[in-house]
């Protein structure tokens, strides 16, 4: 027994191999928020096995948060990428906005996100996985317009939801992009989807240390300094610390299963109020990732933004 896990830990940390056929995926995102959609897009770009065909912006201010999305892109070297900007829903501001709205070198597409997505998924059938980490607009428009989306879809992993509890506290709450977008979730948790979750019961559990923090700020990139620079806007007292909920839908995606002791498949619905509750009458199977395996996600997270030289 005593080889097996230095091997396995050895494989995780190696880079993709340039030959390997790369994951496709799009992210799903409300940028400019909470911090760490920014950190999970950056994670996006420097993880060598994915194979990025768009970011799509949801909620809130999309036009706003897709400025964010397209400088991020842009420091990246990745102008390539397409962005497609969902449905606006309010016209409130966050600190992050500032850093890029002045921006103009890289603009969205005309194409509105759930075309986006309908329209890049059937073009290949099967290949394309969609990870989505904020309210799910987007995601439900999508089903609205190809209510059949799942035929096409490789799968769908979401920061979503609160099954038994957070770190720390029993019992179920209603997760925010659940409850922000409360009938598209219910959509979108009842469509048949291959529909994986990274609930808060996981998500809660990992946070960003000083010492994660500075690794990732000595590290001189444009992609390191823009994560960097984010963060510091989005502090709001010296004792904030970044929760990794976006981070390690990216990770499950990356690495299915590697960061997680147990997934459980359970049938999943929506209520009236925002909670992911089991029915067996009436929910659909939905994978939850439970008991995150804190450590190693972080060393192999932080190792990715590091070992990257994107935009240089």
């Amino acid at each position: 027994m005593r080889t097996y896990l230095p091997v396995f830990l050895l494989l995780l940390a190696l880079p993709a191999s340039a030959d390997a056929p790369r994951m496709k995926v799009i992210l799903d995102t409300d940028i400019g928020g909470d911090i760490d959609d920014a950190w999970a897009l950056g994670f996006v770009l420097s993880y060598a096995g994915f194979e990025p065909v768009g970011v799509t912006i949801s909620d809130g201010n999309t036009p706003a948060r897709a400025r964010v999305a397209c400088k991020m892109l842009r420091l990246a070297g990745r102008d390539d990428i397409p962005v497609a900007v969902g449905r606006k829903t309010n016209d409130d501001y966050a600190h992050q906005f500032a850093w890029a709205e002045d921006f103009q070198a890289l603009k969205p597409g005309s194409q509105s996100a759930a075309d986006f997505i309908v329209e890049r998924i059937k073009k290949e059938p099967g290949e394309i996985t969609l990870i989505a980490v904020g309210p799910l607009q987007n995601v439900a428009d999508a089903l609205r317009r190809e209510p059949a989306l799942g035929k096409y879809v490789k799968r769908v992993v979401l920061m979503s939801g609160c099954i038994y509890g957070r770190s720390g506290k029993k019992g179920a709450i209603p997760e925010w992009n659940v409850r922000a977008a409360g009938p598209d979730a219910q959509r979108v948790y009842a469509a048949g989807l291959p529909l994986t979750i990274v609930p808060l019961d996981s998500t809660t559990r990992v946070q960003l240390s000083d010492g994660e923090r500075e690794r990732l700020r000595a590290y001189r990139s444009p992609l390191t300094y823009a994560l960097e620079s984010l963060y510091r806007l989005w502090l709001d007292n010296p004792r904030s610390r970044m929760t990794l909920h976006d981070q390690l839908a990216v990770a499950e995606t990356a690495k299915p299963g590697a960061f997680f002791g147990k997934i459980e498949t359970l049938p999943l619905v929506v209520d009236e109020e925002g909670y992911t509750r089991i029915d067996q009458a009436r929910g659909k199977p939905v994978a939850v990732c439970l008991e995150p395996k804190r450590d190693a996600f972080m060393d192999y997270y932080i190792g990715q933004l590091v070992g990257q030289r994107l935009g240089m």
